[in-house]
């Protein structure tokens, strides 16, 4: 249903399967919230609609951006500047391997000032810390085997870029500078990507 289905479909059946978005001024969550969205439907849908909310609020690049010097009398920051293939990777993981069991976590992505956190339902009874630190170095922890292999699938649609998790981490590394976090509490698993 999540793969196939039509949107306003999915939505009625399986409410649990939408994706909040938020853009936050400052760089935590105590920061004040700027636009809060919820993205429904099918998974390529959902993918389509959260790339949208994040190129709205951040620069997706190739390579590294050149060093621009600070000016500290600009009243605005610049906008944050991520891996493309990094943001694309993370956005489909979040989307794929969603825990569907635990009902009251939902996935959440939230833009701040320097970073991205994507935040998704995953059992941590069995998983950490084992688990958390195999998927470091490319060992697939797949809680939607399925849902995973055809959403990855060229004529699915969904144009989702290879490497996974180590991928993330070093492509992320090579733009902004910072290594990107990764943290397993809670029945949630987070991925903060930090922007140039």
């Amino acid at each position: 249903m999540v793969l196939f289905g039509k949107n306003d479909r999915v939505q009625e059946l399986f409410s649990r399967s939408r994706v909040t978005l938020a853009r936050f001024s400052g760089d935590n969550g105590g920061a004040q919230l700027i636009e809060k969205v919820d993205v429904t439907g099918n998974l390529l849908t959902q993918q389509e609609g959260i790339l949208r909310f994040i190129e709205r609020y951040c620069d997706l690049v190739k390579d590294r951006p050149k060093k621009a010097a600070a000016d500290p009398s600009l009243p605005v920051r610049p906008r944050g500047r991520y891996h493309v293939y990094a943001v694309r990777e993370a956005v489909a993981n979040a989307l794929v391997h969603r825990d569907f069991v635990l009902r009251d976590i939902a996935t959440r992505i939230f833009i701040y000032d320097s970073s991205i956190e994507l935040i998704n339902a995953r059992r941590t009874k069995g998983f950490v810390p084992p688990g958390s630190r195999a998927i470091r170095y490319g060992i697939a922890q797949r809680l939607n085997p399925q849902i995973s292999s055809i959403f990855n699938r060229r004529e699915y649609g969904a144009g989702v870029p290879r490497g996974g998790i180590p991928m993330i981490l070093k492509q992320s590394e090579r733009v902004s500078g910072r290594r990107a976090e990764i943290y397993t509490a809670n029945d949630e698993f987070k991925l903060k990507i930090y922007g140039a």
